[in-house]
């Protein structure tokens, strides 16, 4: 698979495009495959692109089915050729999307994306048609809710409260472990056009707290990583987001 992945001009005039490999060309489930990524200037294709480190790496590669009932994190490493590799096996054939966020030094935040088909045996699709703000990563217990409005809205900056519990007992955020340069992280992803927001939390009154903006109301799928004893929990919901609805002066 040679493919490219290619975004809009960005903060420094710039567009930026992913060159994306895989070897061997053909996936299939089960078996190892290598993804090779090159940062790349649109026109100016050989020059080198310095990536800046941002939340610890300088590559978050993000992997979820098409059905987005699963989902992956890598960061894949600089090899000696300048290009970013990841290897990975998938266990189950079927369509994947692949997110590769990244910063160029002197531009923005990136992120492009590239679906992939893998060979083998696929499983049933999954349907999410119903929130669930309630999760499990045992022994851990994690619950969404929304901030001021009691509700998720569309085009308006939101606040996500993530509550941690294990046993039953409150768990302080402040005492989980650093993941990410801060206390966990969340993906979350539109179920219908598949728009990508990835959001980091603050700790404010025993919650962890996130803030974001959803362009369209509708559902989204979200992942909520956290590190506890050194292993990482992964936590996963479906959002509901209302339409906003302005209101009268009258």
């Amino acid at each position: 698979m040679d493919s490219i992945m290619q975004n809009k001009p960005r903060g420094n005039g710039n567009t930026y495009r992913m060159r994306v490999l895989s070897k061997p060309d053909i996936i299939q489930a089960g078996k190892q495959v290598v993804f090779s990524f090159t940062p790349q200037i649109v026109g100016k294709e050989t020059e080198p692109v310095p990536l800046d480190v941002d939340h610890g790496y300088e590559m978050h590669l993000i992997m979820i089915s098409n059905d987005l009932s699963w989902f992956e994190l890598r960061h894949p490493g600089l090899s000696d050729l300048g290009t970013y590799e990841q290897n990975f096996s998938f266990e189950k054939g079927g369509v994947y999307n692949l997110f590769a966020e990244y910063k160029p030094t002197g531009s923005i935040d990136t992120v492009q994306v590239k679906t992939i088909g893998v060979n083998g045996g696929s499983v049933k699709s999954v349907t999410f048609s119903e929130p669930r703000l309630t999760s499990m990563a045992l022994p851990y217990s994690v619950i969404l809710s929304p901030g001021e409005g009691g509700k998720f809205e569309s085009g308006k900056m939101q606040t996500i409260l993530a509550a941690i519990t294990k046993n039953g007992e409150v768990i302080d955020p402040n005492t989980l472990g650093d993941y990410l340069g801060g206390k966990g992280h969340m993906v979350i992803i539109n179920i219908y056009d598949k728009a990508f927001l990835h959001v980091y939390p603050v700790v404010e009154n025993g919650n962890l707290v996130f803030h974001t903006m959803f362009a369209k109301p509708g559902l989204y799928r979200a992942w909520l990583q956290f590190q506890t004893d050194n292993i990482v929990r992964t936590s996963d919901f479906v959002i509901q987001v209302e339409e906003t609805i302005e209101k009268s002066n009258e």
